[in-house]
């Protein structure tokens, strides 16, 4: 009788470690996709865009840590010369600035940096030299998060703004008026 209740026994705990080896093995990729889904919530990432403001004719290029870790060891590249307002002086090119010629040991999150490029007419216009104000260039972004490592290539292109308007902000032109009349007034 022991031996048929030590065989049940047997049995009912081979079943139970096979259900439990089952349940892990499930549960096993979901809790893979659980990691890579919180790792996408928290790690950082380098946001590079063409920016314009409001009543400002110039084009500025963007860069900036839109996630929620610090972006580590992060080299930034472009891969053409591009000469701020078509000032072909090597203080004026970003390759040379040192954002894109030095490592950033940290880059946090939220962290902006601001570039300006040209204006439109600088750029655009019948003048303009494609070698010293390009309208499309490659940025590539270089960094390291959790002892992984990301590159992420961003291609700007300052093409669909052309003969775009300036954006307004209708508050501003008001106060800009207001105080021309309050000019006015001074000097009368």
């Amino acid at each position: 009788m022991i031996e048929i209740l030590t065989a049940i026994l047997v049995i009912v705990t081979g079943f139970y470690a096979w259900v439990t080896f089952k349940i892990l093995k499930a549960n096993e990729s979901v809790l893979k996709e659980m990691r890579g889904q919180q790792e996408a919530l928290f790690r950082p990432y380098i946001s590079i865009s063409p920016v314009v403001y409001t009543d400002n004719p110039i084009f500025f290029l963007k860069v900036h840590n839109t996630g929620r870790s610090s972006a580590d060891n992060l080299s930034l590249t472009i891969d053409k010369d591009f000469y701020q307002f078509g000032e072909k002086k090597d203080d004026r090119n970003l390759r040379n600035f040192s954002a894109f010629s030095s490592k950033i040991d940290s880059f946090v999150p939220n962290a902006q940096m601001l570039f300006y490029l040209a204006q439109g007419f600088v750029i655009f216009g019948k003048d303009a030299k494609k070698d010293i104000t390009p309208s499309i260039f490659t940025v590539t972004a270089q960094y390291e998060f959790s002892g992984k490592s990301v590159q992420e290539q961003t291609v700007i292109d300052l093409r669909p703004y052309f003969k775009s308007a300036i954006p307004q902000d209708p508050i501003v032109s008001k106060l800009k008026d207001i105080k021309k009349s309050i000019d006015k007034k001074k000097i009368t």
